[in-house]
């Protein structure tokens, strides 16, 4: 069956010295090996509009050909000064989900419990990198667990964050990402009546067509994906 893959990343950086959850980060070499042997092993790099697409319609390209899409959660500034200069190398597509009241901040949400605080990218970096073909999606106002609140509050969350950065962005925001892949029905029907395209989630697996684009899969890529365990999770045969 005809598949695609939607790999997430964090931070694109060396963990800081006394960082918790290092598996957050991949380093810039790293990712520059991961990068490069996407190319080398004959993948297409597309957009997430192009995942959604793929989910409503079988594709007519044959079986065999391999699509990745590139997503990154939190919008961190390392993105803007470690992951987007391969990207623009090897012109490459992404998206990153931006936190829309903590932009030019840092991740109030976790900052204590990771005993770090990563800054933020700010408008500056985000006009930027609009120039150069990176997409933005919504990961919420203030990242909370969104089954937690009251359904008021999750509206806001969802509907309100894609308000804001629509505002700023000056296009629609078509794509969203749950926080720590928190959802439930109620959440993901707000998802949908607010306008999004695709949402996506942290359980691990492959995008075939049919799939709901509102519960799209991801495979995690970590601080320990070495160049062994990379291949592995692009060329096995989750579900």
């Amino acid at each position: 069956m005809a598949k695609a893959t939607i790999l997430m990343y964090h931070n694109i950086a060396k963990p800081p010295r006394g960082v918790k959850l290092r598996s957050l980060y991949v380093t810039p070499d790293m990712f520059r090996f991961q990068m490069w042997y996407l190319k080398k092993a004959g993948y297409q790099v597309v957009s997430l509009d192009e995942i959604a697409d793929f989910t409503q319609h079988s594709p007519t390209v044959s079986e065999s050909e391999k699509r990745v899409a590139l997503t990154f959660d939190d919008g961190f500034a390392d993105f803007y000064h470690n992951a987007f200069p391969i990207l623009k190398e090897y012109g490459y597509p992404a998206t990153v989900y931006l936190v829309s009241d903590r932009i030019g901040s840092i991740n109030t949400w976790d900052a204590q419990e990771l005993n770090t605080e990563k800054p933020l990218m700010n408008w500056k970096m985000i006009n930027e990198l609009i120039q150069n073909g990176i997409a933005f999606g919504s990961h919420t106002r203030t990242h909370p667990f969104l089954t937690e609140l009251s359904f008021s509050q999750a509206v806001e969350e969802i509907a309100g964050s894609k308000a804001a950065l629509e505002n700023q962005l000056g296009y629609p925001v078509n794509h969203f990402c749950y926080p720590s892949g928190n959802y439930n029905d109620n959440i993901v029907e707000s998802v949908k009546n607010a306008g999004y395209k695709t949402a996506t989630v942290t359980a691990q697996g492959y995008i075939h067509p049919g799939d709901d684009p509102f519960t799209l899969k991801r495979l995690f890529i970590k601080y320990r994906t070495y160049p062994p365990q990379f291949l592995y999770k692009l060329h096995s045969q989750y579900s």
